[in-house]
């Protein structure tokens, strides 16, 4: 398992140089869905009023027409779709968490991609710098976990290892 050191480093290096997909094997966004054992990952850039998919990895099990249909719909999604976590997090400039029962908080698009993955529950965390959201990075994962978890701790620590603008925990 990667250090959040290791992890942390990865992912600033990733933010810095990243300007488009990447096809990079070993990326931190891999390193990220590796080390929790998740069933996706992924970061998007803020472009105005719309989120651009940088990064999505899925689990080596995850069908291929699912990856796919995920990148089809999310590669460029517009900041007007807030029921979808990655949305919701740029526009509330807060963690978010989606779950399998949308209705919960509203977050219809994203539990149906979480039946998709074969996942529980995500979590989208918003990258701010001088306080405006530049980018959010987001896991989904089987298992369920809350903001005193090693998973949500060490995503607000790579995001703030990135950005000018930290997130308190």
């Amino acid at each position: 398992m990667k250090s959040t050191a290791q992890l942390m480093s990865r992912f600033r290096e990733f933010w810095m140089q990243s300007s488009g997909p990447t096809d990079s094997v070993d990326s931190a966004i891999r390193e990220l869905l590796e080390t929790f054992q998740a069933r996706a990952a992924g970061c998007w850039r803020r472009d105005g009023g719309d989120l651009v998919c940088l990064e999505f990895v899925a689990a080596d099990d995850m069908p291929i027409e699912v990856q796919n249909g995920f990148l089809d719909v999310m590669r460029r999604v517009s900041m007007s779709r807030i029921e979808l976590g990655c949305v919701r997090a740029a526009a509330e400039k807060q963690p978010v968490v989606a779950r399998e029962d949308a209705a919960q908080r509203g977050l219809d698009g994203s539990a149906s991609w979480l039946e998709r993955f074969e996942a529980g529950q995500s979590l989208a965390v918003p990258m701010l710098s001088n306080n405006e959201v530049v980018g959010v990075l987001a896991i989904a994962t089987v298992e369920h976990f809350d903001e005193h978890s090693e998973i949500w701790q060490t995503m607000i620590q790579m995001v703030n290892s990135a950005l000018t603008t930290p997130l308190s925990a």
